[in-house]
């Protein structure tokens, strides 16, 4: 008999999420919402590729950046190391200054090397453009290398002590298994943790956004009635939070098998971010906290759907909830400096800040605190059992009440099923 039940029981929270699932994803907007981010990246590839070809990179190669120096220092500049320097005085510095054949000189001033000061001179602009300033950074490491190239010139060190003074490392950064580390790949393993945060936030409100609509509108159509009286509340509220649940992580899975394509594209404008190595724990961790994160912000706006009088009000209500999603990016810098405190404790314990949280720590941690994850673990998946129940029970509880908040007694009672 309870075998029997069981089944009945998932057989229709099966169809509803079913049901829920295939109106969700034939919505135009959800389909121009997920094919959002695939046709923004596939936008930057194409711009990326006009502007690569359009030669305004090369602006920033050493070999094509001249140096203009006026040298008024006691020691002797020359062009052996740079052959882009052009050594002139002040007068004609100034005087390609005036008529555009040059946009910045530097002088150095007669107290050099005495006093590391030396001057860039520009004329007055209203600001500094992306390809300036790369030629002002890849001049001023010209500059330096001059300069040290002089000082070198009247010392007594060696010539291969001297070269290493020039150049004094070439660092390269590689594994124990002798596999090479990009810089890239070193900043993308602090971002991706932040990403997926933020990809997830988003789809929580996305998803909201479903689930509010649709118990409002079979609530306010009163199509909900009809379905009530063959489906319970119970299994009719979790398979909707099933199944629009579902129709989020479609969403989520649409755009990372995209990143995922991108990232090897990208790696050669990347310089080797699409050779980050992800742990497969890390992954399966994160797709655990992304399932318990949607079911339980679902039982939350499933049951903020069935109070709320209208589809208005049910936003307005989620929006409060949904900022606890929010909460852990504040606390970014703590995540990153000690993720094992107890306010990162905190975050993780509590069932509404812990998806987000978790993502971070298990992404940013050198080894993976499994206390902290046990303990998160338990208490979304108690928190989602119990806001289902109480979600379904609160929606049989209100369904007739069109236009009226129920009381707090009310609701306390239909919580705790008191008839």
């Amino acid at each position: 008999m309870n075998r029997a039940g069981g089944s009945g029981f998932l057989r229709l929270v099966t169809l509803v999420a079913r049901r829920d699932y295939l109106r969700t994803v034939r919505r135009r907007g959800f389909v121009l919402g997920t094919l959002l981010l695939p046709l923004s990246i596939a936008f930057f590839f194409l711009v990326s590729s006009v502007v690569s070809t359009s030669g305004l990179a090369n602006d920033a190669d050493p070999a094509s950046v001249t140096l203009i120096v006026v040298d008024e220092s006691p020691v002797a500049l020359t062009a052996d190391l740079v052959p882009t320097l052009e050594l002139v005085d002040r007068v004609t510095a100034d005087a390609r200054l005036a008529d555009g054949s040059a946009s910045e000189y530097y002088l150095v001033p007669d107290t050099w090397p005495a006093s590391p000061r030396v001057v860039r001179v520009s004329p007055p602009a209203t600001g500094t453009g992306l390809e300036s300033a790369q030629r002002q950074v890849v001049q001023q490491q010209l500059l330096e290398a001059v300069l040290r190239d002089a000082l070198m010139d009247g010392s007594d060190l060696p010539a291969d002590s001297q070269d290493r003074v020039l150049i004094p490392l070439r660092l390269e950064a590689l594994t124990t298994e002798g596999e090479a580390v990009s810089d890239l790949s070193l900043v993308a393993s602090f971002l991706i943790p932040f990403a997926f945060t933020l990809l997830f936030v988003m789809s929580i409100f996305i998803t909201s956004g479903y689930l509010l609509q649709s118990v409002t509108e079979e609530k306010e159509n009163r199509v909900v009635e009809i379905v009530l009286s063959s489906v319970p509340s119970l299994p009719l509220m979790a398979g909707k939070i099933l199944g629009l649940g579902a129709a989020g992580l479609t969403q989520v899975l649409v755009w990372l098998l995209t990143a995922l394509i991108a990232l090897p594209l990208a790696a050669d404008r990347l310089g080797g971010m699409g050779d980050l190595d992800l742990n497969p724990t890390v992954v399966v961790l994160a797709v655990v906290y992304f399932v318990l994160g949607y079911l339980a912000f679902g039982g939350i706006f499933a049951a903020i759907g069935a109070l709320a009088p209208g589809n208005r009000e049910a936003q307005q209500y989620s929006g409060f909830f949904g900022f606890f999603a929010v909460i852990p990016l504040v606390f970014s810098g703590l995540l990153l400096s000690d993720p094992t405190s107890p306010i990162v404790w905190v975050l993780a314990l509590v069932p509404l800040t812990a998806p987000a949280t978790m993502l971070q720590v298990v992404s940013l941690s050198e080894t993976i605190p499994w206390a902290m994850v046990a303990a998160s673990l338990i208490s979304l998946v108690l928190f989602v059992v119990v806001a289902t129940i109480a979600s379904s029970r609160i929606f049989r509880a209100t369904l007739l009440l069109y236009g009226v908040r129920p009381g707090m007694r009310q609701l306390t009672d239909a919580v705790l099923d008191r008839r």
